[in-house]
């Protein structure tokens, strides 16, 4: 099978997306044939990762730090490219013009398109627009590229509901994310700190709401002073909150680690935590929650979240209400039960799904789309 992967993010832009569409290329190209389309960025950078498929690179326009907006129709050889490559089925990443120019190219050659919704795109409009009008704009076109697709897939059950409020009238399957299990690698857990220790592993952004667990640990070190938090990562907006740890005084309690590229160190430093405090909104099935799991890390998320799903509360993790003084309210509370903390965390965070079983439900998501294509064209030919 020829498989090609359109997004409008990928390495070397960092984020969950990035990391999905690698790690589903990677396992895919060990039994077919892959090739990603992204958006170039400042240099060449699958050369060093002596990646297992093919990366072709289309023109962009840097938009932010992070962001690159691809213009594949005005790439000169692109198309070419495409068609050299032949692929069975498009799997698009992205609702961005990407997903424009592989809905058009599947729709023309006949070849599938499945596109897969990793965003709360109205979440992350409101960031990016100051208008309620442009936010909708972008969002029809959204819908509509979404809506072109032969199939609409999603890592979280809360897509649903979001998609079908931004106006989308067709069925979303649901498919989980995948994880590579450390104990198969033979990573050693590390020994607790001493000091009560929250950590956040993830892109230093605005919109992961890192801003609300800031302003949550200001409430807790009223109570206590106490406590360490690591925020592990980076991102564009690293300046800002270390100009915010200041203004709420937690110099003293939290550390910006940068990066960490390193899997075996980022483990011992996930595993000496007490727990992972993620209240992003805007994330439906991070990659992190996995990573905690696996750790016998808790994890601690807001309600009604695509991250809450997972979680079932006080059993394999925490679900708080959107609310700064209630989630201190629950971090000091838990602050003198470590141990149980230890036992919420080998509770794991629902069932684990290895990447390789997630690419097992694409794969037949993929036949069974090329089936009924090709069955549709031997009909229209007849």
């Amino acid at each position: 099978m020829k498989i090609a992967m359109f997004t409008d993010s990928f390495l070397p832009g960092i984020g969950g997306t990035e990391n999905v569409v690698l790690k589903l290329a990677q396992i895919l190209s060990e039994e077919h044939e892959v090739m990603v389309f992204a958006p170039s960025y400042h240099k060449p950078y699958e050369e060093k990762l002596n990646l297992p498929f093919k990366v072709a690179r289309t023109f962009s326009i840097q938009a932010s730090k992070n962001d690159f907006w691809a213009h594949p129709k005005l790439t000169k050889g692109f198309r070419k490219k495409v068609d050299e490559f032949c692929p069975d089925v498009i799997h698009t990443h992205t609702l961005g013009m990407m997903a424009d120019y592989a809905n058009a190219y599947g729709k023309k050659h006949n070849i599938p398109v499945i596109c897969t919704v990793h965003t709360k795109y109205a979440y992350c409009y409101k960031y990016a627009a100051k208008f309620d009008f442009i936010v909708k704009i972008l969002l029809n076109r959204v819908i509509k590229r979404a809506q072109n697709a032969d199939l609409v897939t999603s890592v979280s059950y809360s897509m649903i509901p979001e998609l079908a409020s931004y106006g989308l009238n067709k069925d979303v399957t649901v498919i989980k994310n995948g994880i590579d299990r450390h104990c198969d690698k033979g990573f050693v857990c590390a020994e607790k700190n001493d000091k009560f220790t929250i950590i956040y592993v993830g892109t230093i952004i605005d919109y992961k709401n890192l801003g609300f667990s800031l302003k949550a640990l200001a409430q807790l070190k009223k109570k206590t002073s106490d406590f360490v938090f690591y925020m592990v990562g980076r991102g564009p907006h690293e300046r800002k909150f270390r100009r915010m740890i200041k203004k709420l005084g937690l110099t003293d309690n939290v550390v910006m680690t940068g990066a960490i590229t390193d899997r075996e160190k980022l483990y011992k430093i996930v595993t000496s935590a007490d727990i992972c405090l993620f209240t992003s909104i805007f994330d439906n099935d991070s990659l992190v929650l996995l990573e905690c799991a696996d750790a016998g890390i808790p994890v601690m998320v807001l309600k009604d979240t695509g991250s809450s799903e997972r979680i079932k509360d006080g059993h394999n993790g925490f679900i708080v209400e959107n609310d700064e003084r209630a989630v201190a309210d629950k971090l000091f509370e838990l602050m003198d039960k470590r141990d149980y903390l230890r036992e919420i965390g080998s509770n794991g965070c629902g069932k684990l799904v290895s990447w390789k079983e997630a690419v097992k439900e694409y794969e037949k998501v993929y036949q069974d789309l090329i089936n009924k294509t090709q069955q549709q064209v031997a009909v229209t030919k007849e």
